[in-house]
């Protein structure tokens, strides 16, 4: 007889001896029959009175119970990963948004930049008014101005 590819594993539950086809492996199988001895025996001692089938059946319920809200734990936490990943999409987007958005503007502020510079070549700094107060004089009037006579409040001459 073929087996596909499957294991042949002896595990005992319950006191029973049973030989398994498993695609899994030997130590996986053995662990899960171990898990499964250990919740008939939490019930046996439980209920010391029920029978083995007895205890059987409500290891098989506890084991059910548990199975079931793991699944409903996983589809959870599927649908909680599914609103993160959309909720990061979001973001994702708003980033790339944004990172375009200050792209551009790096290039407009480069764009400026240039332009200022041209127009600072082209035509002269505008003069505020307190520069254009003081005018230059040449030296000739700077002696000229040396050598005038220095009148006080009266318009005489002082020496």
């Amino acid at each position: 007889m073929e087996n596909n590819g499957k294991n042949r594993i002896k595990v005992k539950i319950a006191g029973t001896g049973f030989t398994l086809l498993s695609a899994e492996t030997e130590e996986y199988t053995s662990a899960v029959a171990e898990k499964l001895n250990a919740e008939i025996a939490a019930v046996r001692k439980a209920a010391p009175g029920l029978s083995l089938a007895s205890a059987v059946m409500l290891a098989a319920l506890n084991v059910s119970d548990a199975k079931t809200k793991a699944e409903q734990d996983a589809d959870l936490l599927r649908t909680q990963i599914k609103e993160y990943l959309n909720e990061a999409a979001k973001y994702r987007a708003a980033y790339e948004e944004a990172a375009a958005e200050n792209e551009k503007l790096r290039k407009d502020i480069e764009t400026y930049r240039k332009r200022l510079g041209e127009r600072n070549k082209a035509e002269p700094a505008p003069v505020s008014p307190a520069v254009r107060s003081v005018r230059k004089t040449s030296a000739t009037e700077e002696a000229a101005e040396d050598s005038a006579p220095f009148f006080n409040n009266g318009g005489t001459e002082q020496q």
